[in-house]
């Protein structure tokens, strides 16, 4: 096992995986991670919503992230020098830099730290990237393609979902009808969490397999493509689909007391539309490190280290 680790960027989950390695005696070295000191969110000491939310008779409001100022507990170049780095998820924001606080480098300037032998691990590592580390004997994997990982993930987000459900609409889950679209990892967690908690569910599918599955789990079956005239019973909808799919007009057909929670990773829900017809709408996107950070922390300490045991 690798005995010295850089973490470098990320939020509180990055701040727990801080206090984790070193809680296993490792020699931890941080840069741009959240404050250590600072408490986990939760949904209800959110200075603002995980991203944008619009309640009935309220303006929808901007994305809005919870203030926390960056720690250093070491330099970037100590950090990035580490036998094992761990990097955030995306590796790379919009504007193609490094995603991290205080660190506006380059694809390029970013692998110009590594030396080989070093293992890098990170979320969402463009292929290119990953090929230019590889040619330089740097061992870079990408944590989130670990499905391991991505399956405890899911489970994370699933219970973070319906955490916020009950803070947002003040109510209890038991009897409520609920639509879940996709049925995925996230997709599978949700409604076996919400039949759990007394709710009335209905998955929605475009493959007829996962419907049958569904069905053969006790739950209500729509087809993605056939959603016009449905989705008026419904108190609660989650969308996991990654892709547009209700448009203005399916939204028209949800009731004024709905709430629509978009748990894509990016949005996909019309949020012009959204406004129009009054629906309490969330995109809650990355809620394991926002709302659950430190069982998000402990999920990606395993699979970091997993892989190191795999690398010998």
């Amino acid at each position: 096992m690798k005995k010295t680790f850089g973490v470098a960027g990320g939020g509180q989950r990055a701040a727990e995986l801080v206090r984790l390695l070193k809680q296993d005696g490792y020699t931890v070295s941080a840069y741009g991670v959240a404050t250590l000191e600072q408490p986990p969110e939760s949904a209800e000491t959110l200075e603002q919503p995980p991203e944008s939310v619009r309640t009935p008779g309220q303006p929808l409001e901007s994305a809005g992230t919870p203030k926390q100022a960056p720690e250093s507990v070491g330099t970037l170049e100590q950090v990035l020098s580490a036998d094992a780095v761990i990097l955030p998820v995306p590796l790379f924001g919009a504007d193609g830099k490094f995603h991290c606080p205080g660190a506006s480098l380059t694809a390029g300037e970013l692998l110009s730290h590594f030396r080989a032998g070093q293992a890098v691990f990170a979320g969402l590592i463009p292929e290119d990237v990953a090929s230019q580390a590889r040619r330089a004997g740097v061992s870079m994997a990408d944590y989130m393609k670990q499905e391991p990982m991505a399956i405890e993930n899911a489970a994370a987000t699933a219970d973070a979902a319906l955490c916020l459900t009950v803070t947002r609409t003040r109510e209890t889950l038991a009897g409520k009808r609920c639509l879940v679209l996709g049925f995925g990892r996230i997709g599978k967690l949700l409604c076996q969490r919400l039949r759990g908690m007394g709710a009335e569910v209905t998955a929605a599918a475009r493959n007829p397999n996962d419907r049958a599955w569904i069905r053969v789990f006790g739950l209500h079956a729509l087809d993605t493509a056939c959603l016009a005239g449905s989705l008026s019973p419904f108190h609660i909808v989650y969308n996991t689909i990654p892709a547009p799919l209700l448009d203005s007009e399916l939204l028209r057909e949800l009731p004024d007391d709905c709430f629509l929670m978009d748990l894509a990773s990016r949005p996909c829900v019309d949020t012009e539309a959204v406004s129009r017809h009054g629906v309490a709408y969330l995109w809650a996107r990355g809620l394991p490190g926002r709302i659950v950070p430190r069982g998000a922390a402990a999920i990606l300490r395993d699979t970091v280290c997993q892989l190191l045991r795999e690398l010998g």
